[in-house]
């Protein structure tokens, strides 16, 4: 029981302690609380005094002309921002309602009142942050027209390099069509030293040449097949057109109607070659199919591949 002694002393001790600081702290909340209710109330005093000061000088009506004059300036801000961005149109259509809403509050006459110095200072603060908020749109609007401009820019020079590459494709289109051209033109045959006249056939086989109708057995054409190194090889046909004087071609049992230039030629003749891409002399023969050739001037013409590749003339008395 002595031993507990000290222990209970010291307890009462520290709740005496404790008592002690616990009534200055409440002593020292209810002074300050005194305080405060009493700065309140000389601060309501002075808002009164404030607002018989501001509706005996008008100043609350300046205060509401000149906020209505930032809300107008603010709404002609707002309508002159522009921009094809759906969202930001509906967050800047937000705004322009906004402003609309607070400056039918100051100009309803119907429940016109006066306003008192703390609204109207929450109305010029709301301004203030709708114009913020505007500023921070036009930076917005300016970006993404800055962007539209610069992908306009990009788009543009597509298009030109598109319309290069396509001119580009065109001629060399145009260039291997010609280059086609060129090399089926230059696959074509060609003829050199193309001449002809009349023979007369002796019975031995041999011939000589005639210009007398009345000896003529056969008419003759001889030339040199060029050599052409990109034709296509193997068997060529020729066909020889022989116009006589009254402008007849003179036909046989083996005559022929080709496609050339577009149009069915009548041929008298044709003979069949076989050609390797060298040189090759040729002579083709038509043998009359009356009993004397007419007097005159006769046009032989040479045929090969769709195409005339010779014409000369030759004249008999």
């Amino acid at each position: 029981m002595q031993n507990k002694t000290p222990i209970f002393v010291t307890a009462i001790v520290i709740l005496t302690l404790l008592s002690a600081f616990l009534g200055w702290q409440l002593y020292s909340s209810s002074e300050l609380n005194t305080q405060y209710e009493n700065q309140i109330t000389t601060m309501e005093g002075e808002i009164t005094e404030l607002e018989n000061l501001m509706k005996q000088n008008g100043l609350g009506d300046m205060m509401e002309e000149d906020i209505k004059l930032s809300l107008n300036n603010l709404l002609e801000d707002y309508n002159s921002v522009n921009t094809n961005n759906g969202q930001l149109n509906d967050s800047i259509s937000a705004q322009k309602e906004r402003i609309v809403f607070l400056l039918d509050e100051l100009e309803n006459t119907e429940n016109r009142r006066k306003y008192t110095a703390h609204e109207l200072f929450k109305m010029k603060k709301e301004a203030a942050t709708l114009r913020k908020v505007m500023k921070d749109y036009v930076h917005r609007v300016d970006s993404l027209n800055t962007l539209n401009q610069r992908l306009n820019t990009e788009i543009k020079q597509k298009d030109i390099t598109i319309t290069e590459i396509s001119s580009e494709r065109d001629e060399l289109k145009t260039e291997t069509e010609d280059l086609s051209k060129q090399v089926a033109l230059g696959g074509k045959l060609q003829i050199l030293n193309l001449s002809s006249g009349a023979i007369k056939v002796r019975k031995s086989g041999s011939f000589d040449e005639t210009t007398r109708s009345k000896r003529a057995d056969q008419v003759r054409a001889c030339f040199t097949i060029v050599s052409n190194r990109i034709a296509e090889k193997g068997n060529k046909i020729f066909y020889m057109r022989v116009i006589s004087p009254e402008n007849k071609v003179l036909s046989s049992s083996t005559s022929k109607t080709i496609q050339a230039s577009g149009k069915d030629i009548q041929t008298s003749v044709s003979r069949t070659v076989d050609y390797q891409g060298n040189n090759v002399d040729l002579c083709i023969f038509y043998e009359k199919q009356m009993d004397r050739l007419p007097s005159g001037t006769y046009t032989v013409e040479i045929y090969t591949e769709g195409i005339i590749v010779g014409k000369t003339t030759f004249a008999l008395k």
